[in-house]
C-alpha cells in the first residue's frame, strides 16, 4: 500500500478542476460535468453532443481530439455511442438511432468476419495523431490489428444496452454475429502492447447486457493476462500504457480483483498528477506531427481527461464527502 492509499481530492483541488472545465473545457464536457455533479439536464449534454453530428447520422468534428476531420468516422461515432451509453438514453433517442444506422452502413465484411474500419480515407487530409496515419494502403488496418477487437468490442458491448433498436435499426442476428466474432477474436489472444484493445475487451467482458455465454470466457481470459500487462510502477503512469483504471474504472468492475495492487498506485498517481490549472492532461503527444494543431488537440484532451479523472475519483470514493 502507498502512503496516499486512502487520500482524497481536496475540495480546493476539486474547485480548480471545476473552474478549468467550466472556463476552458469544451461545451460537451461542461454539460457532462454539470449533469454528473450538479444535476444538469440530460438534454444539455445531448445538445452539446449534437454539435459533433453530421447530417448522415455519424459523428466527427474532432469529437475524438486526435482526429480533427469534420466528416463522420467510426472513431468519433464510437465516442458518441459511449456518451449516449453513459447517459442511459432510451432506444428512441434520435442521436442514438442515427448513429447506429450510420455505423451499420460502415460495416465491412471480409473472409475473417465483419469489422468497422476506424476512419475513412479522407480523414488522412485533416490534422491527426501519427497513429492515425493511413498514407500507405492498409497502414491503418495493420496498426489496429485489422479492427478485429478495437473498435468492435466496445461498440458491440454498448449496443447490447438497447434491445429496442431491433429489428429495424440493428437486426438481432447481426448483433449476435458481431458478438460471437468479437468474443472469438479476443480469445484468439491480444498483443501485449495493444493498450486500447485490452481496454475495449474489458468493456465487452464487463458490460452486463452482453450475454454471459460470451462475456464469461473473455472475463476469464483477461483475469489471467491483465496482471502481467497493466502498468504497476508509479513512474509508468506518466507514460501512455495500460492503466489498471482503464480496465477497472469502478470498484464494482469484475476485473478489479485481477489488478488490485496496481490500482492503488494508479489512484495515487491520478490524485497527484493534477496540473496547477486544475486539469489533467494527456500523457502522449503527436510527436511533432501537425505542430500548429497539437496545442488545440491537447487542450481538448485536457477537457476530456479532467472530466474522466473526476468521475474515476468519485467512483473509487476519492472525493471528499459531498463533492
Amino acid at each position: 500500500m502507498t502512503p496516499l492509499a486512502d487520500a482524497r481530492l481536496s475540495p480546493e483541488a476539486f474547485a480548480r478542476a471545476r473552474a478549468f472545465l467550466l472556463d476552458r473545457g469544451r461545451p460537451l464536457e461542461q454539460a457532462r460535468f454539470r449533469h454528473d455533479f450538479e444535476g444538469g439536464a440530460v438534454g444539455e449534454v445531448l445538445d452539446a453532443l449534437r454539435a459533433y453530428r453530421n447530417p448522415d447520422g455519424g459523428f466527427g468534428h474532432a469529437l475524438e481530439p486526435d482526429v480533427r476531420a469534420p466528416g463522420s468516422s467510426v472513431l468519433a461515432t464510437s465516442v458518441a455511442l459511449e456518451v449516449l451509453h453513459s447517459l442511459n438514453v432510451g432506444a428512441e433517442e434520435p442521436l442514438l438511432r442515427g448513429a447506429v444506422t450510420w455505423l451499420r452502413s460502415q460495416l465491412r465484411a471480409d473472409p475473417h468476419g465483419t469489422v468497422w474500419p476506424f476512419l475513412p480515407p479522407e480523414a488522412e487530409a485533416a490534422p491527426h495523431a501519427p497513429w492515425w496515419n493511413q498514407g500507405k494502403e492498409g497502414q491503418l488496418e495493420a496498426t489496429f490489428g485489422g479492427f478485429r477487437v478495437n473498435p468492435r468490442a466496445g461498440i458491440v458491448a454498448r449496443l447490447h444496452r438497447w434491445p429496442g433498436l431491433t429489428p429495424d435499426v440493428l437486426p438481432e442476428g447481426l448483433l449476435a454475429l458481431l458478438t460471437v466474432e468479437t468474443r472469438d477474436d479476443i480469445l484468439a489472444g491480444l498483443e501485449p502492447g495493444d493498450v486500447n484493445g485490452h481496454v475495449v475487451a474489458s468493456v465487452f467482458a464487463q458490460e452486463p447486457e452482453v450475454p454471459e455465454l460470451h462475456r464469461a470466457p473473455v472475463l476469464d481470459y483477461l483475469d489471467e493476462v491483465l496482471p502481467g500487462r497493466v502498468q504497476r510502477d508509479p513512474h509508468d503512469f506518466a507514460e501512455h500504457g495500460l492503466n489498471p483504471l482503464d480496465v477497472a474504472p469502478t470498484p464494482a468492475s469484475p476485473l478489479a480483483r485481477a489488478v488490485t495492487e496496481p490500482l492503488a498506485a494508479a489512484l495515487t498517481h491520478l490524485l497527484t498528477s493534477q496540473a496547477e490549472d486544475g486539469s489533467w492532461g494527456p500523457n502522449w503527444s503527436w510527436g511533432g506531427q501537425f505542430p500548429e494543431v497539437w496545442p488545440q488537440a491537447e487542450q481538448d484532451w485536457r477537457s476530456v481527461r479532467t472530466l474522466e479523472a473526476l468521475l474515476t475519483l468519485r467512483a473509487w470514493g476519492r472525493l471528499e464527502p459531498g463533492l
